[in-house]
């Protein structure tokens, strides 16, 4: 809402700023200017084609400008996010152009008029009340033509922003709708649905479950570990992102009480300027941390120092500076007067638990005879409300003001007598509502300039100091951790950080130290960076371990495997001591005989409790009578004697089969668009390598 404010400080054309779009604005999407820069060094990759360094500089300097030419501030953590979102439009982009520019999908100008003052308009502009006219309120394709004609004159880079975020969400649509429209079930598929549905069989069947050995009795050798991992290493589940082992300890800063007496102090030399200004809007814009340039009404009740000085004060007086949570203030009174607050409590006979509401009032006016009778409301609030909100509290809602409740229960907190019972309905039931306090309390509205406490350049440079005579003396991660101990400090730590992770653990905002760690020419294994600054904390890190992108060495995953080792020996074993015998041999030896009735391929759940594709998927292939040799299943080793198949015949026609699907797929379009990007992406490759140079 900044941008909104500081547009409006330096233009008159109020009519045509859009309101709560503009937010959507200022995060959109990035995606001009795609030539290629012609450095060879690069920040990542897509379909194996780089991201250039150069571009990914300048296109996050565009957008810095662009906010900046709108008066959004820059802070380190703004900028990170930006970086952010700059990359993952560039990956988007690449991602999806791939696919768009097969199918030849374009906008002309034409249909990006048509989109924005045309008949085919977008949200955003249509139920935006800034493009209607006010004297109709019906949309108005003048105002945005106005809106769009005034951002190309005066923020040329932020008009360029939103052009391209537009024409590229409308990209987007028009090729998820081209994927969403292909999605047809055919003939075919509702015809395997139907086998896979109606095509049963009843077995009998004994399993063996593999916890049934335990793990620790199995012997696996670092021969038989490897040769599993020769197989496997190239499965995806293998390829890691560079990682890093880290170690830090961090200082929080907090504001000394000598830095709040010089934010008072500030605050203080502003009283003059502001009980003088001519627009109390624009000196709240202009000094304010919180830049809400609307009065307000203050909070009294609970600020005694606040109360003190608003009880002497007059309308237009500047009063304070006063503390407010975690910021001073000073406030210039706008109007002063009083306000009445009510203080009740209830007991609620809730709609959804009886519909009926002539019971609810019946039971109600039962209640109600008992309270007046025995005085015990609050007995009653525990035993027969319903509403969780103020069963604790005994049914009390303490000093509301007149908005704040529904309008049925708000006139009995107002009019009806202190101390009277009463029966009121509202939406969410009937209550019981005895009004027990009204008050009038002071009321005021008022500008607020307010500084957030924080601690100051001096106060930051102590701790930064301290950060920084321990990294120096500890000098590596060894003499980190002796040294914290000495000084009892904390060391943290975090394993396999991805750079993509952005922040270490408990430090927001915190991505140059996780950059730091990723970057070979930087950071070195067992060494300690310089102190971060990360908002109100400082920071030293040290690099215990990294580990480069690619497919996982085998010691690092010799422990991840094992469990599988393990399992294949047991199906091998298991296997072994089931092959042979009948199924009458293995109920002999102690296994439990069961029988599985009309499964099928499409609904494998035993009675064991185990989903067994593959065992009823064999048990179909058989003949009556036969019995299978041993199946390795998801739960254990099987052995199947077949009872009887359910022998289907082909239908004229699917139809039903194929609604079913249709509908199934129709839902799972709800969530597609992700799907579809997330799907694009995986076949994509994308290699993210900003931490080699940030």
């Amino acid at each position: 809402m900044a941008a909104i404010g500081k547009i409006r400080e330096q233009s008159t054309l109020l009519l045509i700023l859009i309101g709560g779009a503009m937010v959507a604005f200022i995060l959109g999407d990035i995606l001009s200017n795609r030539s290629t820069g012609s450095g060879d060094r690069y920040v990542g990759s897509v379909f194996g084609e780089e991201i250039n360094l150069v571009d990914y500089e300048r296109r996050v300097e565009a957008q810095k400008e662009s906010m900046a030419s709108i008066g959004q501030p820059i802070s380190s953590e703004a900028e990170q996010q930006i970086r952010n979102q700059v990359w993952n439009n560039m990956v988007q982009e690449k991602v999806m152009y791939a696919e768009m520019n097969k199918l030849g999908l374009r906008i002309g100008q034409d249909e990006f008029d048509d989109i924005r003052f045309g008949d085919n308009l977008r949200p955003e502009f249509m139920s935006d009340d800034n493009f209607k006219d006010p004297q109709t309120g019906q949309f108005d394709p003048k105002l945005v033509q106005n809106y769009f004609a005034f951002l190309k004159e005066r923020y040329p880079l932020f008009y360029e922003n939103q052009v391209n975020r537009i024409v590229n969400e409308r990209l987007y649509e028009k090729y998820n709708t081209m994927v969403r429209e292909g999605l047809y079930v055919t003939t075919i598929e509702a015809k395997d649905d139907y086998y896979r549905q109606d095509q049963k069989v009843r077995f009998q069947y004994v399993m063996k479950p593999y916890d049934a050995i335990a793990d620790s009795t199995i012997a696996v050798t670092d021969g038989e570990l490897k040769a599993f991992y020769e197989k496997h290493k190239d499965e995806e589940r293998f390829d890691r992102q560079a990682q890093v082992d880290i170690k830090y300890t961090v200082w929080s800063v907090s504001a000394t009480p000598e830095d709040e007496e010089v934010i008072k102090a500030d605050l203080a030399e502003l009283k003059q300027g502001f009980a003088e200004a001519d627009n109390d809007s624009l000196y709240v814009l202009r000094f304010a941390a919180t830049r809400n340039g609307a009065p307000m009404d203050l909070q009294t009740k609970e600020n005694a120092e606040l109360a003190a000085m608003v009880e002497t004060a007059n309308e237009g007086d500047v009063i304070g500076p006063y503390k407010e949570g975690n910021r001073y203030a000073i406030a210039k009174i706008v109007k002063k007067g009083t306000e009445e607050l009510a203080t009740v409590r209830h007991i609620l006979l809730s709609k959804s638990t009886e519909p009926d509401v002539e019971k609810l009032k019946a039971r109600a006016d039962s209640l109600k005879k008992v309270i007046q009778k025995q005085n015990n409301f609050e007995a009653m609030v525990t035993a027969f409300s319903e509403d969780p909100g103020s069963v604790q509290t005994g049914g009390r809602y303490e000093r509301f003001d007149d908005k704040t409740m529904v309008p049925e229960f708000t006139e009995v907190s107002f009019k009806k007598a202190i101390g009277s019972i009463n029966v009121v309905e509202t939406d969410y039931g009937v209550h019981l509502v005895e009004p027990l306090e009204r008050v009038d309390v002071p009321k005021l509205t008022a500008f607020v300039v307010d500084q957030t406490i924080e601690p100051s350049n001096q106060t930051f440079d102590r701790a930064y100091d301290e950060a920084n005579e321990f990294s120096i003396a500890a000098k590596d991660v060894e003499g980190m951790i002796k040294m914290a101990e000495e000084k009892a400090l904390e060391v943290k730590e975090s394993k396999e950080l991805q750079a993509s992770s952005r922040t270490i653990p408990g430090v927001t905002n915190s991505s140059d130290a996780v950059f730091w760690a990723h970057n070979s020419e930087r950071s070195k294994v067992g060494k300690l960076s310089e102190p971060f600054e990360f908002g109100n904390q400082v920071v030293v890190v040290g690099l215990v371990n990294r580990k480069a992108s690619g497919i996982a060495k085998f010691e690092d995953v010799k422990e991840e495997i094992k469990p599988e080792v393990i399992l294949e020996k047991k199906k091998a074993i298991l296997k072994e001591e089931m092959t042979g015998k009948t199924l009458e041999d293995l109920v002999a030896s102690g296994l439990t005989q069961q029988v599985a009735m009309n499964v099928s391929e499409k609904t494998p759940s035993l009675p064991s409790g185990s989903s067994e594709p593959y065992v009823v998927g064999y048990a179909l292939t058989m003949s009556e009578g036969d019995q299978s040799t041993p199946l390795v299943g998801n739960r254990g080793v099987y052995v199947v004697k077949l009872e009887s198949k359910v022998t289907v015949e082909p239908k004229e026609t699917y139809d039903s089969y194929r609604d079913a699907l249709s509908e199934a797929a129709g839902n799972a379009i709800k969530t597609y668009n992700a799907g579809v990007y997330r799907a694009l992406k995986d076949m994509a490759k994308v290699k993210d390598e900003r931490s080699n140079f940030y």
